[in-house]
């Protein structure tokens, strides 16, 4: 078996190798070329591939393609594709080498004088501002009375023109190679319409901040007119209506604060949203239900533990069904016993989302690139149920959440307990803007071994109307090594941390500062973030 490796294994690689060289990048194609490499025969490849290959008359394949097995000699090459031009040229054989030959292809286009006009009848009072498509092409008119003079793949052609307040319409042509085909749209009038009706989120908090404490409504016109948004109570009475814009373009959208409109916040409960279009005698009205519900609280999180909550220690809240919050950030400073200030520059990611009442889902990436030249890498995965929200006449919050973290070597993110399976038992008591937090855990070291270790969390975070801050701390005691120090079997954490989201955007910035303490060893740390928040 070992002479077969030695002898035959090399042979076997050359020979096939021989077809493996036609099967390059087809993007590494720029222009034509013609190289002599070691053996014999000939390659053809194209940009695009899936040309036919005709030798001598006679269609020998698809590229990309190769031959083996032709004698020494001249030969007339031919390449064919539908809607590209025929490329036809003469290659010499030698028998002493291989010709690999690479062509890009030149597509054959035409061109489509494309012309718009309105239908007789139409009135002149209505703006005229068509849109051409053709494909993967878009074109503007400046007004309906030009034309345009599109460039297009050889063949049949569907040719597309749409204008607000006016009937699509389109039309398939001919487009041939090395000409011009000419193409006319009259326009008719569209009638008017509303519809594609749909809202950010049925249920929603007025006291959140910014975007967070506004539902938008969306819809879809078809030609110009005027609207109102009308907000009803249970009881039918009318609390908040705004006019409308004019309608200029198909996609329009109008928000609501959950006021009235006084700029009183409403009470909770189902509301009526109406939205009523028109123009002229012609009025459609489509209405969809809104709930207000100050229970429901949206704000950012920490997510450098795996599960989101303060930097140290989780928090029994979750987001909303269907809100989610990403973030990134990098962190500098000292992160364990003997590491050296700024020896690395540690970057996590998170992503957190909520697919059902009351359920998180929370994944998170990280590297801890070293300046000398190392990246180790890991990731983390969790999930966490609210029991209690803390909301109603019970102001405790409490959940259930579990992690795992896997890393490469030492790639688990610095300030998380580590690589393994974490469980957490979140509680808080919760104020107006204040929560206190104490989240006690288990964290089994999978990787590292299986003796558990005791987490312990707690902090407070504050709450206001576009940022929260916090502070949290965690003492870690690892039970594996009996031998060792007492004092050195026990670490600690600390960190005061904000998250800044200003209004109107769903932005959010974080900023982190820190420090550790295990035995007589100690350190500090401090990081920057941004991330959005919906």
């Amino acid at each position: 078996m070992r002479l077969f490796r030695i002898l035959f294994l090399p042979l076997f690689f050359f020979i096939f190798s021989q077809y493996l060289l036609p099967a390059q990048n087809v993007s590494d194609i720029t222009g034509d070329s013609f190289e002599e490499t070691a053996g014999r025969g000939l390659s053809v490849s194209t940009k695009p591939q899936g040309v036919s290959v005709f030798i001598d008359g006679v269609e020998r394949g698809q590229t990309p393609v190769s031959f083996n097995n032709l004698i020494p000699g001249e030969y007339n090459i031919r390449l064919e594709k539908d809607g590209y031009k025929d490329r036809q040229f003469s290659i010499t054989l030698s028998g002493a080498s291989r010709l690999v030959v690479s062509i890009e292809m030149e597509e054959a286009r035409g061109h489509a004088l494309v012309s718009v006009d309105r239908a007789a009848g139409s009135p002149d009072s209505l703006l005229l501002d068509p849109q051409i498509f053709a494909g993967s092409a878009q074109e503007s008119m400046q007004a309906a009375e030009d034309a345009i003079l599109l460039s297009l793949p050889a063949g049949y052609r569907t040719i597309r023109v749409r204008a607000f307040g006016w009937e699509e319409t389109s039309v398939t042509v001919l487009v041939r190679e090395d000409s011009v085909t000419g193409v006319n749209f009259s326009m008719k009038p569209a009638a008017f319409t509303l519809g594609r009706t749909e809202q950010s989120r049925r249920r929603f908090n007025p006291k959140n901040t910014s975007n967070l404490g506004v539902n938008e409504y969306r819809f879809e016109v078809s030609a110009p007119g005027s609207g109102t948004l009308t907000i009803t109570d249970k009881n039918g009475i009318t609390v908040y209506r705004e006019q409308l814009a004019a309608f200029d373009t198909w996609f329009q959208s109008v928000s609501w604060n959950g006021r009235d409109n006084r700029g009183d916040l409403l009470p909770e409960g189902i509301y009526k949203a109406a939205i009523e279009a028109w123009r002229g005698p012609e009025t459609q009205i489509i209405t969809m239900e809104t709930e207000i519900n100050y229970s429901i609280n949206i704000y950012p999180l920490s997510l450098s533990g795996g599960i989101s909550g303060l930097a140290f220690a989780p928090v029994p809240q979750v987001l909303p069904k269907g809100s989610f919050q990403i973030e990134g950030g990098i962190l500098f400073g000292s992160f364990c016993g003997g590491e050296k200030l700024f020896s690395r520059l540690p970057f996590e990611t998170g992503f957190r989302f909520s697919p059902l009442n009351k359920f998180e889902f929370t994944a998170g990436f990280n590297t801890n690139p070293y300046f000398d030249g190392s990246s180790p890498w890991g990731i983390t995965g969790a999930v966490k149920f609210n029991i209690l929200d803390g909301s109603g006449n019970i102001p405790m919050g409490l959940a259930a959440s579990g992690a795992y973290t896997w890393a490469a070597d030492s790639g688990e993110a610095p300030l998380t307990p580590g690589r393994g399976i974490v469980f957490y038992l979140p509680f808080s008591f919760e104020l107006t803007d204040l929560s206190f937090v104490f989240s006690p855990g288990m964290r089994v070291p999978v990787q590292d071994g299986s003796i558990p270790r005791l987490l312990i969390s707690a902090g407070a975070l504050y709450r206001a109307n576009r940022l929260n801050a916090g502070l949290s701390f965690r003492p870690e005691f690892d039970f594996s090594d009996s031998g060792r120090n007492p004092d050195e079997r026990v670490r600690f954490h600390t960190g005061a941390e904000v998250r800044f989201y200003p209004p109107p955007s769903n932005l959010v910035f974080s900023f982190l500062a820190g420090m550790w303490t295990q035995g007589s060893q100690r350190g500090g740390f401090g990081g920057l973030g941004i991330g959005i928040i919906y």
